[in-house]
């Protein structure tokens, strides 16, 4: 192989390598977006279980009460999904929209839960002193719904799909650009396979770092920005931040029991989750104490 082919092949590598980064981060909320709604979708007799018109009229206040335009309403599909967590996927900037994932506590009564919940596929003893703290905790009033829904649609706003992928794409691209450079200018290419090798493994995983680190950056920072933006729609927020990440401890901290071996690794005592090297998200007790000191400033200026 001559020397323009061998440059001309590691162009092709480069770009393939590129494109490769950038629509493996956004097909799952585009092209793949069905599929995963699909999946997380809650299925009765093979037809997608509706949300209540309780449920639905929520999700419009919330939409109001954040100004949204009528295309961003629009490109929001609410859909029922399995567990206790709300969920989203998708983008604005493409013609598949984003979902918004209501969980089944959000549209169960208790009396429904009681009868039906089971955990790691099995029965609930509900004589135990933790799956009644964990009933409890399932359980939010109108404004900790509204709270958790808004949030929710917040993140989607962010376009995290399109910046995380964007970002993927502009690390592969510059790394294997420099990976190039390098080899060329100090002829690691002529016989020098160990050299080559390490500095290879040295990129690849300096750019997996950099990527998940500013990945991780910006979504603790949106935490926080999402957070005060939703205090500052009023006391009902307020309220129902400090309520929703109160009862989110609760549910953890009697999942830790309730799930035996496997709820130690995932939930802290404190009921915030387990983290290892990675920080994705604002400790769940920190964001209770932000909640609880502006609740303190509204009960002092009374």
């Amino acid at each position: 192989m001559n020397k323009f082919s061998f440059k001309y092949r590691n162009v092709i590598l480069g770009v393939t390598a590129t494109a490769f980064g950038y629509y493996a981060v956004l097909m799952p909320h585009t092209v793949f977006l069905k599929k995963y709604k699909y999946m997380v979708a809650t299925y009765q007799l093979g037809k997608e279980v509706p949300l209540s018109s309780k449920v639905q009229q929520i999700i419009e206040k919330v939409m109001s009460d954040l100004k949204l335009s009528d295309d961003v309403k629009n490109a929001i599909k609410p859909v029922s999904v399995f567990g206790f967590d709300l969920l989203h996927a998708g983008t604005f900037s493409t013609k598949y929209g984003a979902i918004l994932g209501i969980p089944i506590n959000f549209t169960n009564t208790v009396e429904q839960l009681h009868k039906s919940l089971q955990i790691k596929e099995e029965p609930v003893d509900w004589t135990r002193q933790d799956a009644k703290a964990f009933l409890k905790a399932v359980t939010f009033s109108e404004d900790a719904q509204k709270f958790a829904i808004a949030r929710e649609i917040l993140r989607i706003q962010a376009e995290e799909p399109c910046f995380n992928s964007l970002l993927l794409a502009l690390t592969i691209g510059t790394l294997w650009t420099l990976y190039n450079i390098i080899s060329y200018r100090y002829k690691l290419r002529e016989g020098n396979a160990i050299a080559r090798r390490t500095l290879y493994t040295t990129f690849t995983l300096f750019g997996a770092i950099f990527w998940f680190g500013v990945k991780d950056y910006r979504s603790y920072q949106l935490d926080k920005k999402n957070d005060e933006a939703l205090c500052r729609l009023g006391t009902k927020y307020i309220k129902g931040g400090q309520e929703f990440y109160e009862k989110t401890l609760s549910r953890n901290r009697a999942l830790r029991t309730l799930l035996g071996t496997d709820g130690k690794s995932i939930y802290t005592i404190h009921g915030n989750e387990e983290n290892f090297l990675r920080l994705k998200h604002v400790p769940i007790s920190h964001r209770k104490d932000f909640f609880d000191s502006h609740l303190r400033n509204l009960e002092g200026m009374k």
